[in-house]
This record gives structure tokens, C-alpha cells and sequence, in this order.
């Protein structure tokens, strides 16, 4: 199944713990939505990364191919339970990527993968040390230096 991570499952020391069987597909975008921090994580200390629609606005991430053992553990790490559970901190939702480039050298192309959307609860700012990782995976998966700037930017609570 492909995944579309854009937050902390972008660095890539994370990814393997939590998903040993991933392989990168590539480098993929989001259109008409942006990154935002709309719940709360008392293990993070500070919010956790979700989507939100935003006309115009595009969230950079990468495209992974994961196991169904893979899809489990991640399920448990973003707690999701079912669709529509109460309980879920966040929801699966199937979308649209822009597979701008490819890591298998075949051509760009629309897919259709699996995203994480976190189910707002206390909207905070990431906390610094969550926020290192999201640049870290940025930066590793060499996504747009406009894109990495802006999220350098991001405020942070300490």
C-alpha cells in the first residue's frame, strides 16, 4: 500500500523503527492544503502534524510502498483504530499525490495513497525537538529548499 508521510515519518531513522518493511517510491506533493499542528501530544510535547485544505497551498512529503504489517504498526503509532472510532487521534483518508520524483526512475504520475489527518484536540505549535525531525526527514528526502525554508520557520514551543 503507498503512504504519503509529511510529518515526523519523514525522517528516516523513524520510519525504519516503525516500519521495517517500507521502500521509498519518492518524492510526492500535496495540492490545495497546508501543514498545520492541531492536536497535541504529550509524548512530543508540543503538536503533531496534519493537513488541512488550504486553496493553493502544497504540503511536500514522500510516497512510501508499505507492507500490511507495516499499515498495522503505523495504525497503532497514529492511533487509529477504525474509521470514524472516537477514540482515533487520527484518520486514514485515501488522496491524490503528485509523484514528482520517482526513486525507481520511472516517470512522475498521480497516485492514489494512504494519509494520516490528525482529528484536531488543543491545537499547539510543535515542539522544537518534533519539529528537528520533520526538518531532518526534509532534508534527507531533499525536498524543495523553498519548502524546507518555510518550515524552518514553523514557531515551536520550547
Amino acid at each position: 500500500m503507498l503512504y504519503f508521510a509529511y510529518g515526523s515519518n519523514l525522517d528516516p531513522e523513524q520510519m525504519t523503527q516503525r516500519c521495517p518493511d517500507h521502500t521509498v517510491v519518492g518524492l510526492g506533493v500535496l495540492h490545495d492544503h497546508r501543514l498545520a499542528f492541531p492536536r497535541h501530544s504529550h509524548g512530543w510535547g508540543g503538536g503533531v502534524a496534519s493537513v488541512q485544505l488550504q486553496h493553493s497551498a502544497e504540503v511536500w512529503g514522500i510516497v512510501y510502498q508499505l507492507s500490511e504489517s507495516d499499515v498495522a504498526a503505523l495504525d497503532r503509532y497514529e492511533g487509529f483504530h477504525t474509521p470514524g472510532d472516537p477514540h482515533n487521534a487520527y484518520e486514514r483518508e485515501g488522496v491524490y499525490i503528485d509523484l514528482k520524483r520517482p526513486d525507481d526512475g520511472s516517470f512522475p504520475r498521480r497516485v492514489r495513497a494512504l494519509l494520516y489527518v490528525a482529528v484536531p484536540a488543543n491545537p499547539t505549535p510543535p515542539s522544537k525537538r518534533y519539529l528537528e525531525g520533520i526538518l531532518r526527514g526534509a532534508r534527507h528526502h531533499r525536498l524543495p529548499d523553498d519548502y524546507i525554508a518555510a518550515l524552518a520557520k514553523t514557531v515551536t514551543v520550547d
